[in-house]
């Protein structure tokens, strides 16, 4: 029997090798951001498994959410925070190394899943093999890094919409130096009057800047964008209209699984984006009208060829955005697991023990909610009355409790997309209401 090895390395593929100088700053908040949300990966597995997250999971979220769920709850390692890059932690903690390999000892193949291709991952399966142990990998080998630092980087997008019939790309230019980008960027105002200026990489939103017609201020403010965004340092740039949306409908997305035999598995999900930031994400059946969905799954399912001819192998998102004009545009490839998974991972996950097929999920993972929140005092007692009615709703990222501006994440599954979301609504404003 084999057994899944789950690593949420969040943080380290956030910052590797992006050809950007990332100051400390940046670092520390890309650290932060992806701690809240890495013990989201206890859902991306349901079977026999072992779970490396950073210390500070807070035990009795843990208990409730595999309860709620009806799971065995699997051991933990953790290794002592130094960097808060999961896997280098791991590597560099003898004593959380020995219980891994304590838990692993005489199991079947590990099948080693993580959030995305990084360095060290190849450096973790390198140890385990030492150790004995047959290692597969739900992703790339070591072989085909290069595919994932290529789609993941957004000017791959350019070359498949020349490559693809039907793969579109919003209108721009391609710069190399600062006199080209000062061109491209009057240049662009002037034909579009609202322009949006793109890193080849970036996390959270940073590594884009919004432009809008405006006069000189407008201009000011994306010259202090340059400055103070470790991404946008960094060429080649992309200066590209800005799209507007069409009314009604989120941001299209599809995530794949690419496996040797091609793609095996596509999910279609709509984003919330608020200027450049992903808010929340529906997932599953009825995130998207069917006519934009049978358009977007299409598009996505010939880059997700695409990508399988490269070699690219495990799982990739790619993202869209429906115009104003009626035009799909693909806007980026994420070349790894995506924020959609946990929602995915729980649609499988009750549709196989409770035969509960085509609902759909929605996340909000970086809720802002009161400060001073706990979860034991606080959180478990709204959702435990919501578990006694058999709502199928979920804490997630309960770590952001405890960040200076907190967050608290929710996910659910139900029968209609407007369901959903309407839950995650109601949840969210549970959390939000003391001050009042």
């Amino acid at each position: 029997m084999s057994v899944d090895l789950v690593v949420p390395n969040i943080a380290e593929f956030n910052l590797r090798n992006t050809g950007a100088q990332l100051g400390p700053v940046t670092r520390r908040v890309a650290v932060e951001r992806a701690d809240h949300v890495t013990d989201c990966a206890a859902l991306w597995s349901t079977g026999d498994r072992v779970l490396v997250l950073p210390a500070g999971a807070d035990p009795d979220w843990f208990a409730d959410l595999h309860q709620a769920l009806r799971l065995t709850p699997p051991p933990v390692v953790s290794p002592d925070a130094r960097t808060g890059l999961l896997v280098r932690d791991l590597l560099h903690d003898g004593h959380a190394l020995a219980r891994l390999r304590d838990l692993l000892a005489g199991r079947g193949p590990v099948r080693l899943l993580s959030w995305g291709a990084t360095p060290e991952i190849y450096q973790l399966a390198a140890a385990l093999t030492g150790w004995g142990l047959t290692v597969e990998l739900d992703g790339l080998g070591e072989a085909g890094y290069w595919t994932s630092l290529y789609l993941d980087a957004k000017p791959s997008c350019l070359d498949l919409a020349r490559e693809i019939p039907g793969v579109r790309v919003p209108r721009g230019l391609t710069v190399s130096n600062l006199p080209e980008l000062r061109g491209a960027v009057e240049l662009m105002l002037r034909r579009h009057r609202h322009v949006i200026v793109r890193g080849a990489y970036g996390v959270s939103g940073e590594g884009s800047s919004v432009i809008r017609f405006g006069g000189g201020r407008a201009l000011d403010a994306f010259w202090l964008d340059l400055q103070r965004d470790d991404f946008l340092r960094g060429y080649p740039l992309l200066v590209q209209e800005y799209v507007r949306h069409a009314p009604g409908v989120g941001c299209p997305a599809v995530d794949l699984c690419v496996a040797d035999e091609g793609v095996t598995e596509a999910v279609p999900t709509a984003m919330t984006v608020e200027g450049s930031r992903f808010r929340s994400v529906v997932i599953g059946p009825g995130s998207l009208p069917p006519v934009e969905g049978e358009r977007t799954m299409r598009v996505a399912l010939a880059i997700g060829e695409a990508a399988h001819a490269l070699g690219y192998r495990g799982w990739m998102a790619i993202d869209f955005v429906l115009g104003a004009d009626g035009e799909l545009y693909v806007t980026e490839i994420n070349a790894r697991r995506s924020g959609a998974m946990h929602g995915i991972a729980l649609l499988r996950h009750l549709a196989a023990t409770t035969g509960r097929e085509g609902l759909t999920a929605a996340a909000h993972d970086t809720a802002s909610v009161d400060p001073g929140l706990s979860y034991a005092g606080d959180v478990r007692p709204v959702f435990r009355r919501l578990w006694e009615r058999d709502v199928a709703v979920y804490p997630v990222a309960t770590r952001g409790l405890r960040a200076a501006s907190p967050v608290l994440g929710v996910l659910v599954a139900a029968p209609t997309a407007k369901e959903a979301e309407a839950t995650v609504t109601e949840t969210v404003a549970a959390f939000s209401r003391r001050g009042s």
